[in-house]
């Protein structure tokens, strides 16, 4: 079985997480880290958000990295670049967490956008990509409230467009 989780570094994203791979090692009790047909795998994704700016919008930024005057398009590629190699190192340290739960643990980052639809989308796309059998998704991310809400946006669109089933960890 395949299950790709979205993980946004929410405490529910991570709960998901935790329920994925406890679910299959009750599925998989003889599951190792082999890619055998027969073992399990969750694949914990990131939809990075991708900074634009407006056409005509161009104004003088200091470099994140130099400290220099640059072009608002190269600071926002910084901060692009900065994220992706942050999400990266985050990623890694939760794939290492699990690293003994017997599972095949991998991870991907994907480029999306701040809607909540678009990140949905993202995702959506990359399980009929992977060919995921479940989506295991946390109720609330970071933007959501959980007292308030009992689905955030991500959420909530995840269910309402996957083909795939998606299970939602509360």
């Amino acid at each position: 079985m395949k299950i790709l989780v979205p993980v946004d570094g929410s405490e529910q994203s991570i709960k998901a997480l935790e329920y994925a791979i406890n679910l299959l090692k009750l599925t998989n009790p003889k599951s190792n880290h082999s890619q055998d047909k027969g073992s399990g795998e969750v694949i914990i994704v990131n939809v990075l958000p991708h900074f634009h700016i407006p056409l005509g919008f161009e104004k003088p930024m200091k470099s994140i990295k130099t400290g220099n005057t640059i072009p608002l398009s190269e600071y926002i590629a910084e901060m692009n670049e900065m994220l992706k190699t942050e999400w990266a190192e985050k990623l890694s340290e939760i794939k290492d967490k699990f690293a003994d739960s017997g599972v095949l643990v991998q991870t991907q980052l994907l480029e999306g956008s701040h809607s909540s639809r678009a990140i949905a989308d993202s995702i959506v796309e990359f399980s009929t990509q992977v060919q995921a059998d479940l989506i295991v998704v946390g109720n609330v991310g970071l933007g959501g409230i959980s007292k308030i809400k009992a689905l955030g946006s991500v959420s909530r669109n995840l269910v309402e467009t996957s083909h795939r089933p998606v299970l939602v960890v509360h």
